[in-house]
């Protein structure tokens, strides 16, 4: 905030001001976007345990818990180990989407090719099921695979990247094996049934 502030203050005498709180302004907003972000997927967990109707109340009580969920693990985590608990929570978080993102890209593309039953994707006795063995499978494999090559800096470090002096290459393990395996796994849907509810519903239909 310093340093913005005196760059600002060397392009015009009291802009340092201005410039710091126009950033205020960008940030409040942000965290205010994140916040109720974090509601939302808070609430969308529990849903799909059970049914919740997401009224204000539970909002407010949400982002409540939020809250004080962050504000306590900033404050156990302390300002000097921030940066370290900070990367390494964005590191982690980059392994738990690499296998996520094989198997939608894999499903949309080549399994599925986009054409989806958008009222059975809200129905958990549908087509789709609460839960898709073969994607929970796959992704479950997928983050298997990448442990060996995984690097999260002072907590674990995996033993082929220890042997490869630290070089993380689990991105390169975990594409293949979770959509390869998801491709595997794929065979046994029934997707001329899908298809045809497709075409039923008429909203993803292909055009001809």
């Amino acid at each position: 905030m310093a340093a913005l502030k005196l760059a600002a203050d060397r392009l015009a005498a009291g802009f340092g001001v201005i410039a710091i709180a126009a950033l205020l302004v960008g940030l409040l907003s942000i965290m205010a976007i994140n916040q109720y972000g974090g509601s939302l997927t808070m609430i969308s967990i529990v849903d799909s345990f059970r049914p919740v109707t997401p009224t204000r109340t539970i909002r407010v009580v949400t982002i409540g818990v939020m809250l004080v969920t962050v504000g306590s693990i900033a404050n156990f985590v302390g300002v000097e180990h921030f940066n370290w608990f900070y990367a390494n929570v964005v590191v982690i978080l980059t392994y738990l989407f690499i296998p996520w993102t094989a198997i939608n890209l894999v499903d949309y593309f080549f399994v599925r090719k986009g054409q989806y039953v958008v009222r059975e994707i809200f129905n958990p006795h549908g087509i789709y099921g609460r839960w898709g063995w073969r994607g929970n499978l796959a992704y479950l494999f997928g983050l298997a695979a990448m442990m060996p090559f995984m690097v999260i800096a002072g907590l674990y470090t995996g033993p082929i990247a220890a042997a490869l002096d630290g070089v993380d290459y689990s991105l390169f393990v975990g594409l293949p094996v979770a959509g390869g395996l998801y491709l595997l796994f794929a065979r046994g849907l029934d997707l001329a049934t899908e298809r045809r509810m497709v075409q039923e519903e008429g909203l993803l239909a292909p055009r001809h």
